[in-house]
């Protein structure tokens, strides 16, 4: 969880875990869905967390986080 004393950069280390546990489910459940209207949806769902993560990743290496 996160309060006032959490750093930008524990912040989004937090939202990538996050982002990779939804991942990890949306993959999952395309696997067990039975109709292909189901495994599309949930397939494009688990490309988007792919998508935020790559992005809060794209964050973490910022040169502003290596002056903390």
């Amino acid at each position: 969880m996160i309060d006032e004393s959490t750093t930008p950069e524990e912040a989004i280390r937090i939202a990538l875990q996050r982002e990779k546990a939804a991942y990890e489910f949306y993959t999952k459940a395309m696997k067990i869905a039975k109709y292909p209207g189901t495994r599309e949806m949930f397939e494009s769902l688990a490309k988007e967390e792919l998508r935020h993560a790559r992005l809060l990743e794209e964050e973490l290496n910022k040169d502003y986080f290596k002056e903390m």
